[in-house]
């Protein structure tokens, strides 16, 4: 396996970021998706108390990121945040970065993101929320700001964000190919993700079907079809309550 000192997955939240963390993992490479290492048992896709502290840490513009002495790298929030891969590029020299796509069905990854973020937010605030749910959501809400230019979800902001960190990440990396991976659509990872990752890092491929399956979705997805069946929220995508 090529030699590297962070690797960190840059594609935007619900591109992947889970599937590419665990197949990180599989390779031994251990990635922190939201917080939560690979290969801790939890009932949740994060740990809410590292969220909170890299974001009290991002906005004190300290990179030196308590979470990386813990692990290999981060997926999603942090690292998708322009300003801030940047940095850890300059903090941790010699890493690599990892970007996935959804270009052929940006419909389908509004939608994905509305379900997941909408319904992450309602589960964290909502009358059982703790003060650290609450913290949490604050953090993500702010982290959303960074990453889309504002926290609400709005499929035409999200949009343009969207092809805005597609050109962020062409750019920098433009004559430095050889540390991103950039795989154009989600689609190519069931059943030539380990083909791409381990051709990327120089190391023998597993002959296995690329990690798919996210199961932390499904609460966060079912408290926003329960919200929109209720009348007290609107699908700005076009989704009907289930």
């Amino acid at each position: 396996m090529r030699e590297f000192n962070k690797i960190h997955v840059i594609a935007l939240p619900r591109c992947a970021t889970v599937s590419m963390a665990e197949g990180l993992g599989a390779l031994g490479i251990s990635v922190a998706h939201l917080g939560k290492i690979f290969g801790e048992q939890s009932p949740h896709h994060h740990d809410s108390k590292r969220l909170i502290r890299m974001h009290e840490q991002i906005v004190r513009q300290d990179y030196n990121l308590d979470i990386l002495s813990e692990c290999d790298g981060l997926a999603d929030y942090p690292v998708c945040i322009p300003e801030v891969f940047e940095a850890l590029d300059q903090q941790f020299p010699n890493s690599l970065f990892i970007n996935v796509r959804r270009d052929e069905n940006l419909q389908s990854w509004l939608q994905s993101a509305e379900k997941q973020f909408i319904g992450l937010r309602l589960l964290k605030t909502g009358d059982g929320a703790t003060e650290e749910d609450r913290q949490f959501a604050d953090a993500m809400a702010d982290f959303r700001r960074m990453t889309f230019g504002q926290s609400e979800f709005d499929p035409e902001a999200f949009l343009k964000a969207y092809h805005r960190h597609q050109d962020c990440v062409r750019n920098y990396f433009s004559g430095r190919e050889d540390q991103l991976l950039d795989i154009p659509d989600v689609g190519l990872l069931r059943e030539n993700g380990f083909n791409l990752l381990c051709g990327f890092l120089k190391c023998d491929t597993k002959q296995i079907l690329f990690p798919q399956k996210n199961d932390h979705s499904v609460a966060p997805q079912q408290a926003f079809f329960d919200a929109l069946k209720e009348g007290k929220i609107d699908s700005k995508t076009g989704l009907r309550p289930s």
